[in-house]
């Protein structure tokens, strides 16, 4: 394409979205957050007033001109970017012009949802797809060290808000949780997060943690054993997925292929050496909780065998009675 876009990027391969096109509402780096793990850098202008940052005119017009000129695959056209989204006051039109203009593909937005705390705002959003907040605090305290926000934010009210956003939304909202080892993982915070949670509308909660530099030095990754904590708790009460270093998918959200893999890996593991819930775990990167599920139901269909040995407990093997059973 010979022409430079400025507002309209990719599609780019998007782990969450596949072939994503991306739309930019506002100018590097304009947002409501200066979050300490931004990949994008430091925000510039750290705002909580909605304004047209740039031209919604322009961005149709660019998006015209990419489609007319580009057969690349489209799965979605988000809204994302160098900074939050909604802090443009055309959002609600150009979402809605993108729908009429666009109708064969699906609209993504993601926020940090500050903005949320407007309800006026919310029937902006009545023709995206998909709307991804993040919520990285569990208190005010916690929010406060890893998003930094802008003057004139208060926890308890936006929280309130996007609990009250997610209940009357129609269409899907996956919750996105950035997990920053000793400021935000604590018992204690990941039983406030499921009291959060356990009051809002989401098809998931999806699990990130420091996958590229941010803007603070010396940030490290939650290991998977750390993000097993977070996913034994909301497991009970929402489906999960962890993305970034460490992968992972609850069932409910696995594909009967996916799940297959998984079994097969386990199986193909014990038929060469037994191994306890913890072996198994690690070697097959599964939380613990994970691992002891899948073991517990192989037991039950007659796949596994456990035999209890003192030193170390529990070990699982390949029934090979079974197996010779099935004619296997």
């Amino acid at each position: 394409m010979s022409e430079k876009l400025k507002y309209v990027f990719g599609p780019v391969a998007s782990r969450r979205l596949g072939r994503s096109l991306g739309v930019d509402l506002v100018r590097p780096k304009i947002c409501s957050l200066n979050c300490i793990y931004c990949e994008a850098g430091a925000t510039t202008e750290l705002t909580l007033k909605r304004m047209e940052y740039v031209d919604a005119e322009e961005v149709l017009k660019e998006l015209e001109t990419f489609f007319a000129a580009n057969n690349a695959p489209v799965d979605w056209i988000t809204f994302s970017g160098a900074g939050e989204p909604l802090l443009n006051s055309r959002f609600g039109y150009v979402a809605s012009e993108i729908k009429r203009r666009f109708p064969q593909y699906k609209l993504c937005l993601l926020t940090n949802a500050l903005a949320l705390t407007d309800e006026t705002v919310w029937s902006e959003l009545n023709c995206v797809d998909l709307v991804i907040p993040s919520l990285d605090g569990s208190n005010a305290e916690e929010f406060e060290a890893v998003n930094r926000p802008a003057d004139g934010f208060v926890f308890a009210d936006f929280c309130e808000k996007l609990i009250a956003f997610s209940q009357q939304f129609k269409n899907d909202i996956v919750l996105e949780l950035f997990i920053v080892p000793g400021v935000n993982d604590s018992d204690e915070a990941i039983e406030r997060f499921v009291s959060i949670i356990r009051r809002m509308k989401v098809a998931k909660v999806q699990l990130n943690t420091l996958d590229r530099p941010g803007v603070v030095a010396d940030l490290v990754a939650s290991t998977a054993e750390n993000t097993g904590r977070f996913i034994e708790k909301f497991e009970k009460i929402v489906p999960v997925e962890a993305v970034g270093p460490f992968r992972y998918k609850s069932a409910s959200l696995c594909s009967n292929v996916e799940l297959t893999d998984v079994i097969n890996s386990i199986l193909e593991l014990i038929r060469r050496r037994p191994g306890t819930v913890a072996d198994i775990s690690e070697c097959c990167s599964l939380p613990f909780v994970e691992a002891q599920k899948i073991l517990q139901e192989l037991v039950q269909s007659g796949l596994v065998i456990s035999e209890r040995k003192e030193a170390r407990g529990d070990f699982f093997s390949v029934n090979t009675h079974h197996l010779q059973s099935k004619g296997e």
